[in-house]
């Protein structure tokens, strides 16, 4: 039951009632600041989502080839996540002629360009190319900063990416746990260093973890 006050102004003083006007209106203040803080409502967002897998089609059909079961309609938001700002002094060096250069991810307005693919893919002097068990994407600015955008370990793995604006990254990949392998969307925001998760409830234990980067990477002969 709301509990009711019955002022008087013969027994409360004025300085009691401008108190009380004060701190709601802190209140109102400081709630206003935590709604105009959200970036996003739950149907931007989906638009967003929704953008990211269209611009993303042949990862999306590679899974939906192998799984019918599959569903990108079933991608939900798990969590959002910060991260270190790591970012130091280094030059793209995957310049034309670079097998990797083929796959570069350019920023919509030319701030630079993003890399998934070089950290993962060993091109030794001599022999095959091999894979490293960790996952890297790399934003080569375009100020001369490279900055870690994403790292996963073994568990994991990165085989698509696609700016949805020139503020958002889309990367698509993969994640195992104890249910088996699933895929798995991050959304990364550079400036603010943070990215939201999406899973998916589908697992698989048939899945072959190099299936697309072999497909994708046809320039390199993995």
């Amino acid at each position: 039951m709301p509990m009711r006050f019955y002022l008087k102004f013969s027994v409360i003083p004025i300085f009691l009632l401008l108190a009380v006007f004060m701190g709601c209106s802190n209140d109102s203040s400081q709630t206003e600041e935590i709604v105009e803080g959200e970036i996003f409502d739950d149907e931007e967002l989906q638009q967003l989502l929704d953008t990211g897998i269209q611009l993303m089609a042949p990862w999306e059909r590679f899974w939906n080839n192998q799984f019918s079961n599959f569903k990108t309609n079933q991608f939900v938001l798990d969590r959002e996540e910060t991260f270190e700002d790591l970012e130091w002094p280094e030059e793209n060096f995957i310049t034309p002629g670079n097998p990797f250069h083929p796959y570069l991810i350019p920023h919509p307005e030319g701030d630079g360009i993003v890399d998934i693919y070089s950290y993962k893919v060993t091109i030794p002097t001599e022999g095959k190319p091999g894979l490293n068990p960790d996952s890297e994407v790399i934003f080569f600015k375009s100020n001369g900063m490279r900055k870690r955008l994403l790292f996963i370990g073994p568990s994991g793995g990165f085989e698509e990416a696609a700016w949805i604006s020139p503020d958002i990254l889309m990367v698509a990949g993969w994640f195992e746990d104890e249910e088996g392998v699933s895929p798995v969307i991050w959304m990364i925001e550079p400036e603010n260093n943070s990215y939201k998760v999406f899973t998916n409830p589908f697992h698989t234990n048939q899945y072959v973890k190099d299936a697309y980067l072999k497909k994708k990477l046809q320039g390199i002969d993995l």
